[in-house]
């Protein structure tokens, strides 16, 4: 049924590219009956009214997506927010983020030929964040002109240990991720789909695990359609995203919303990505 599997792969809608995502947070331990101060830096966030709000870091943005070609440069400003009752104090640093064995890994600047990290500029080295106020870094990359990598990290490096009454103390470190495309270099690589069936408590689910083989990121969006035997639609489900750097191999999974009623059944798991469709199906069979 090729027509009936390109239709379905297009339900998941038009594709959104966003450039800047949210924050990143950290929430710190926090002591029974602790307060958040009430005090605010000028031109610093206003803490919240609320005193029951759990200490917490913000970075933001949070990962940074950008198209351009080796040679090219970058600069971003990072906003680091303190909402803790705690001074910080951060060291600026960068790391290369690649692949191993289909998992990512982050390496120390320089330690990778082609370092994109080696080059990151900051307009400050280390930073002091009191609390209810938030800090500006500049940062800037350049693309090497040979180089396999396509992410890296600037990194706000915690070097005091943040401790409450009762809590473990933990030091406090945020990042940006940076990714790059320079090419149309875009492959993927799916294994079969696995159908796990629905129980009492549970839900059917379908699994699929998707490994970049080409040279530049992506981000697959995904949406599973269940048919009859006699190929009528039953329903449709979305499947969250992930970002896929080159050479990682992640799984893919969803749950269909509702219980199903005994019979057989086709599932096309479809993604879409870079004006790319991948469609793969499996029959199962609900007792």
């Amino acid at each position: 049924m090729p027509g009936r599997q390109i239709s379905l792969c297009r339900w998941t809608g038009p594709a959104i590219v966003i450039f800047l995502l949210v924050a990143v947070v950290w929430s710190a331990p926090r002591s029974a009956g602790a307060q958040q101060t009430s005090a605010s830096t000028p031109g610093g966030p206003s803490p919240s009214s609320n005193s029951s709000r759990p200490p917490t870091l913000s970075l933001s943005p949070a990962v940074i997506m950008a198209k351009g070609s080796h040679g090219q440069g970058i600069t971003e400003t990072l906003s680091l927010n303190n909402f803790t009752g705690n001074t910080l104090d951060f060291n600026l640093i960068a790391e290369d983020v690649t692949t191993k064995d289909g998992k990512r890994i982050f390496v120390p600047a320089g330690e990778t030929p082609g370092s994109i990290a080696a080059t990151a500029v900051f307009s400050e080295a280390q930073v002091e964040v009191k609390p209810s106020s938030n800090v500006n870094v500049r940062v800037t990359f350049t693309i090497p002109q040979k180089t396999n990598l396509r992410g890296v990290v600037a990194i706000f490096n915690g070097t005091r240990v943040v401790a409450t009454k009762g809590a473990v103390g933990m030091v406090a470190s945020l990042g940006t991720l940076f990714v790059f495309t320079l090419s149309d270099d875009f492959k993927v690589e799916a294994s079969p789909v696995t159908v796990t069936p629905q129980g009492n408590a549970s839900n059917t689910t379908f699994e699929q695990w998707l490994t970049n083989t080409g040279t530049e990121p992506l981000m697959p969006e995904g949406a599973a359609a269940v048919l009859t035997a006699a190929g009528t639609l039953v329903g449709k489900t979305t499947v969250p995203s992930q970002r896929l750097l080159p050479g990682e191999k992640l799984s893919f999974k969803t749950s269909y919303p509702t219980q199903l009623d005994p019979g057989h059944y086709r599932v096309l798991l479809c993604f879409q990505y870079e004006g790319r469709d991948l469609t793969s199906s499996e029959d199962f069979v609900v007792q």
